[in-house]
């Protein structure tokens, strides 16, 4: 097969060559947090703290200026075209009202769209920095998948087999893909997540009117939270052996110290505290005291022969 330009599509080749040819793309763009994953670039411009709100939108105006001065000046040694496209940025800020208008940036010859919402590697992110937003657009796609499932007929028919082994192929893997921020979301967050898996999969077996503990029990389906206490059970394991977990303790630290300087346990010159300052979540911390509240016991009831004749004599429990 003659290749004249490009790789063969679906190897690994072409994308390892792509991330090692442009390894060295952090070293240009010094001022901002730069995320690189294959293609696709994400970099984060933090503001300046103990400044006045108004000063650190002009400073950030002006950061981002630099920014793509450095980024196109890369992309012309580099000889590689930028998607001008897909170049996009979003302002956010705890402040109530952002700068109106927003300023013009431009990359290159091109001006630079400003969004209120964007998807990188799957996960949609909001200039709130909130988790609803990513929650809503799974509770919607998993809603279009579970109707797609029970939609399925093999020769006319279906069973609750095929359709139980759907749901764990197209339906199933969105929630997990929430794992990761489970412990993060409120308590009612994940509740109402847990709800509706367990709804979805009553539409499945086709027993919707059940209440969720007794299905859970008669199928012995685990909940949402049972499986993403495995996730970080092994998540965790994986981590102490590696030198993202290093990095996640070393800003957990970080987070400690800013903590107590908010508080005013210590102090640093310069520096003045403002209401807008946001509390930096331990990441760690918080999905160790998660998995410690939920605990390694399985959350699956098992009701007894007469518990559910009882349950056969009251129909009302099913509702």
């Amino acid at each position: 097969m003659k290749i004249n330009r490009g790789g063969p599509q679906g190897s690994s080749v072409t994308p390892t060559l792509f991330i090692t040819y442009h390894s060295d793309m952090a070293d240009f763009l010094p001022g901002a947090m730069s995320f690189f994953f294959a293609d696709d670039l994400a970099a984060v411009l933090a503001g300046q703290i103990g400044i006045r709100f108004t000063d650190q939108c002009i400073d950030l105006e002006h950061r981002l200026h630099t920014f793509f001065e450095q980024l196109e000046f890369y992309a012309i040694l580099a000889v590689q075209p930028i998607n001008y496209s897909k170049t996009q940025a979003m302002f956010s800020a705890r402040a109530v009202c952002y700068p109106n208008p927003l300023p013009q940036v431009y990359c290159g010859d091109h001006k630079v769209e400003w969004i209120t919402s964007f998807k990188y590697l799957g996960y949609w992110l909001s200039t709130k920095l909130g988790w609803g937003h990513i929650i809503n657009k799974t509770k919607l796609i998993v809603r279009q998948r579970i109707a797609l499932v029970n939609s399925f007929r093999i020769s006319g028919k279906s069973s609750t087999h095929l359709r139980r082994t759907l749901f764990s192929t197209f339906v199933l893997p969105y929630f997990t893909w929430l794992f990761g921020l489970f412990p993060l979301f409120t308590e009612l967050q994940r509740t109402s997540l847990n709800h509706l898996y367990f709804t979805l999969l009553k539409r499945a077996y086709r027993c919707q009117c059940w209440e969720d503990l007794i299905f859970s029990s008669m199928y012995n389906e685990k909940h949402l939270h049972d499986y993403c206490y495995a996730y970080w059970e092994k998540y965790l394991k994986a981590l102490g052996k590696s030198k993202d977990g290093y990095l996640l303790w070393e800003q957990s630290d970080l987070n400690d110290y800013r903590s107590k300087w908010q508080e005013g346990d210590s102090s640093i010159r310069c520096l003045r505290r403002s209401k807008r300052f946001v509390s930096h979540r331990n990441v760690l911390e918080q999905s160790i005291t998660w998995m410690a509240t939920h605990g390694t016991s399985d959350s699956v009831i098992h009701y007894s022969y007469d518990d559910f004749l009882c349950f056969t004599r009251f129909p009302d429990s099913f509702k």
